[in-house]
C-alpha cells in the first residue's frame, strides 16, 4: 500500500549517517535455515514463505506461525565457497501455471544452470522433482563470483539473470568488459518463448528491444561491466533494478538502473571498483561511458556488500519507497532512499537491526505483503517490523495496517472515508500487483474478475455519511 509520504531529500550519500531515532527492530520467524541467503514468496501467496539455502534446499515457511512446512525441492547442486542454489524467482503467472526457476552451481561442471521446475499437483508445499527444464547453461572459468540471484521485472515480466565476471582476480581476460561473453553482465530472457527449438538446453527465446540484438554482442545482455552482482532486486512498485555488486578489496557498490532504461548500461567493472580506478588494474574504459554506482563503501571493515530490497510493505508506512542494504563481514545495515536516481538519506540502521539473529547477513527478500526478511549466517530468518512491534489485534498474523483502513475495502488510498478515482488507480495497482490490498473476494490468493466485481460493489455502496 503506498499510503506513506517520501522523506525529505536532505543530503547526498557519503559515507552514511546515524539513525536520529530508532524506529525500526527485528523479529526471528524461523531459524535453523542454515545456509540462506533469500527469502521468496510467490505472487498472490499471503500465506507462505520459501527460504533458499545454498546448501540444497528450499524450505517453505509459514510466514505467521513460522511453522517449517518442509522441504519444497532438493536439487542436486556443487554446494561450498561461493557455490550451490543461489537463486529462486516465481514466474508471474504462478497462480496459473505453477512454474518457478532456480539458479544453482550444477554438480561436476561448476556451471551456472538456470532450471525451470513445476509445483506438485497434488501438495502445494512441494515441487515437482520430475519437471525440470534446463532453461540456460553458463560455463565458469573459476569457483567463485559465481553471483546467483535471478528475478522477474514487474515492468516487462521478463528474467533478469545478473552473472559474475567468472571468478578469480582483477578479471583475468576482462570478461566483464566482452560483449561477447555472458559472465560479468544482467542477462535478460523470455521464458515463454524458445528460439532455439534444436537445442534442449536452450528454452527461451530474446526481447527483440535487448540492446545487442542486431549489434556486436550476445544477444543475451541487458548490461555489463559487473564484478559479482551477488544480491540484487526490483522495486515491486516501479521496476527500479538494484544490483549489490561485491567489491574486490576497495570498495563495495550498489548498482541502479531506472524502470524505463533501455539497458546498455556499463557498470564500470575491472575499470572502475566503486567510483575509484580499480587498484592495480589498467583503466582502459570511456568514463562518460560508464554509469556509475549510486552509492559505495570502503571494503577495510567490510568485505561485501548484501543487496537487499525497496519497501513496499505497509506495516511501516513511513518507509515506502526506502532501499535496505548491509554488509556481510560488519554486519552493517543501511537504508538509503533514491529520488531521480541519486541516493539519498543514506542511515546508518545497526542501532535497530544489528544483533545476535541477524549477525553476518547474506541475503534479504520480501513476503507477498512486502515485508523484508533478513537471512543470517546462523541461520535466523528475521523480519524487519516497526519498534515495539506490530499491531495485529485479530490475531490473523497480518498487522493491522495491512488491513483496510478505509470506510470498507474499496477505501484504498488517502483521503480515507471518502472513494474517488484514487481508490480506483490505488485499487488496479495493487491488483496488477498482486498485493493483499485487492484481494477482496474469494479464493483469497487468486486475483481475477471476482476481486473487481467486489471492488466495483465496494465503491458503489459508497462511504457511510
Amino acid at each position: 500500500m503506498n499510503r506513506c509520504f517520501k522523506l525529505a531529500a536532505v543530503a547526498a550519500v557519503v559515507a552514511g549517517s546515524t539513525a536520529g531515532a530508532q524506529t525500526l527492530d527485528t523479529e526471528v520467524v524461523i531459524s535453523g535455515m542454515s545456509g540462506a541467503v533469500l527469502v521468496a514468496h510467490a505472487p498472490g501467496d499471503f500465506d507462505r514463505i520459501f527460504v533458499v539455502r545454498q546448501t540444497g534446499v528450499i524450505s517453505v515457511v509459514d510466514r505467521n506461525t513460522g511453522a517449517n512446512l518442509g522441504n519444497f525441492l532438493a536439487p542436486s547442486v556443487l554446494s561450498g565457497g561461493e557455490q550451490g542454489l543461489l537463486g529462486m524467482a516465481f514466474h508471474p503467472d504462478f497462480q496459473e501455471n505453477g512454474l518457478f526457476y532456480i539458479n544453482y552451481t550444477a554438480q561436476g561442471t561448476g556451471a551456472t544452470q538456470i532450471d525451470e521446475y513445476a509445483v506438485s499437483t497434488s501438495n502445494p508445499n512441494r515441487a515437482d522433482a520430475s519437471s525440470r527444464r534446463p532453461i540456460i547453461t553458463i560455463s565458469q572459468p573459476f569457483s567463485n563470483h559465481n553471483a546467483g540471484w535471478l528475478g522477474f521485472s514487474p515492468n516487462d515480466g521478463y528474467l533478469y539473470i545478473p552473472m559474475g565476471d567468472g571468478g578469480s582476480g582483477n578479471d583475468p581476460g576482462n570478461r566483464a568488459q566482452n560483449l561477447n561473453q555472458l559472465l560479468g553482465k544482467t542477462l535478460r530472457i523470455d521464458i515463454d518463448g524458445d528460439d532455439f527449438p534444436a537445442d534442449s538446453t536452450r528454452n527461451y527465446a530474446i526481447p527483440s528491444d535487448n540492446p545487442f540484438v542486431g549489434v556486436t554482442g550476445a544477444d543475451e545482455i541487458w548490461n555489463y561491466g559487473l564484478r559479482n552482482p551477488f544480491r540484487c532486486s526490483f522495486d515491486s512498485a516501479t521496476g527500479d533494478f538494484y544490483l549489490g555488486d561485491v567489491g574486490q578489496g576497495a570498495r563495495e557498490e550498489v548498482d541502479y538502473q531506472p524502470g524505463d532504461s533501455m539497458g546498455g548500461e556499463n557498470y564500470g567493472w575491472r575499470c572502475y571498483e566503486g567510483f575509484i580506478d580499480t587498484p592495480g588494474t589498467a583503466n582502459d574504459c570511456d568514463k562518460n561511458q560508464v554509469t556509475f554506482p549510486i552509492l559505495d563503501f570502503v571494503s577495510t571493515g567490510n568485505c561485501s556488500v548484501i543487496g537487499g530490497d525497496v519497501y513496499r510493505g505497509c506495516a511501516m508506512p513511513e518507509l515506502d519507497g526506502v532501499y535496505f542494504y548491509a554488509d556481510y563481514c560488519s554486519s552493517n545495515f543501511w537504508t538509503v532512499e533514491v529520488v531521480d536516481g541519486v541516493a539519498q538519506n543514506n542511515t546508518l540502521r545497526n542501532s535497530e537491526l544489528q544483533s545476535s539473529q541477524t549477525t553476518n547477513p547474506r541475503g534479504f527478500g520480501t513476503d507477498a505483503y512486502g515485508e523484508i526478511y533478513i537471512c543470517s549466517q546462523s541461520g535466523n530468518i528475521s523480519r524487519i517490523i516497526p519498534m515495539g512491534g506490530v499491531v495485529d489485534a485479530n490475531g490473523n498474523g497480518v498487522a493491522d495496517s495491512c488491513e483496510s483502513m478505509g470506510c470498507n475495502g474499496a477505501d484504498v488510498a488517502e483521503p480515507f472515508d471518502a472513494l474517488d478515482i484514487g481508490d480506483v488507480v490505488e485499487f488496479l495497482r495493487a491488483f496488477g500487483a498482486s498485493e493483499a490490498l485487492a484481494d477482496l473476494a474469494e479464493p483469497t490468493g487468486s486475483f481475477d474478475i471476482a476481486d473487481v466485481v467486489e471492488f466495483l460493489r465496494l465503491f458503489g455502496e459508497g462511504c457511510p455519511e
